[in-house]
């Protein structure tokens, strides 16, 4: 078992996290739009704290990710080989979405702003600075990688992780049948995001060395509470938190969501230890 690059580990979660946080606020948006829905002040509170938590958290992962540079300094220099590195499409996709983030902050704060199509635009560029993010990894020379799973994992640790904030941060403000949505979403992914890893240890199966990383996976006791963390126990407490129709769902949620982040760490820490190592600042 290799490092575990914990900047990396850093970057992609939070960044991740973040772009979920700000896809779920789309849908939300998106919904209410149609259905000409009020907004209360309790919901207006909640879009401000959401898109200023994902703010943080995205601002957090650019910083993080500055400490796996032998340089970071002269981290603007991937920008040159835009052409033919998926890491310098990362830094400026994510870059881009940071501004798009900026331009929503200051719209969040004007009641009566219509903030589906900036949501949207934040969210694309987000996910496309994941998908790039996931394609620095898909390699030949690292079998475990050159597939769609880091691509799936990516995008699902996004999904699972920022509904389950989005749901706690809207616990109070969120109406019965979006805290309902939100939590399906949630547990859909869990649940997809557990069932795509059984196929993907199909996939390691085909090259010996990939072979050899399912090994190592299968070995790890970290593994084992990876899975226990971030799929058996936040299946099991999103379920029961939908099941209940007042609010003693909050509790629920919150652990759902601890459960989560924790067991998403392990994963993307596991996803850089067990597999022959890379380093970014070869590829810039």
């Amino acid at each position: 078992m290799g490092h575990w690059e914990w900047p990396l580990v850093l970057f992609t979660v939070l960044g991740q996290t973040s772009v979920g946080i700000i896809f779920c606020l789309w849908l939300l948006e998106r919904k209410r739009g149609k259905q000409a829905v009020p907004a209360s002040p309790e919901y207006q509170s909640f879009i401000q704290s959401s898109v200023l938590v994902s703010g943080v958290l995205l601002a957090a992962a650019m910083i993080a990710s500055l400490f796996h540079l032998g340089h970071p300094l002269a981290a603007y220099r991937a920008l040159t080989h835009l052409g033919t590195s998926w890491l310098s499409r990362e830094i400026l996709l994510f870059v881009f979405t940071f501004g798009a983030w900026a331009y929503l902050a200051l719209l969040s704060r004007k009641p009566g702003s219509k903030l589906t199509g900036i949501l949207a635009l934040t969210s694309v560029l987000g996910f496309l600075g994941i998908i790039s993010s996931a394609l620095i990894y898909t390699l030949p020379r690292v079998p475990a990688w050159n597939n769609l799973g880091p691509t799936i994992f990516f995008l699902m640790t996004g999904i699972i992780l920022g509904t389950l904030v989005t749901a706690v941060l809207g616990r109070k403000a969120l109406a019965a049948g979006e805290m309902k949505q939100i939590l399906s979403i949630a547990l859909g992914s869990v649940i997809v995001s557990a069932i795509l890893y059984l196929l993907y240890f199909s996939l390691l199966e085909a090259t010996p060395e990939g072979a050899t990383t399912a090994q190592v996976l299968l070995t790890s006791p970290v593994f084992w509470l990876r899975a226990v963390a971030g799929w058996i126990l936040p299946i099991l407490l999103i379920l029961n938190a939908i099941s209940k129709k007042a609010n003693p769902q909050s509790q629920l949620i919150l652990l759902a969501l601890t459960c989560g982040v924790v067991g998403e760490l392990l994963g993307r820490g596991l996803f850089y230890a067990s597999a022959v190592g890379i380093h970014i600042t070869a590829l810039m």
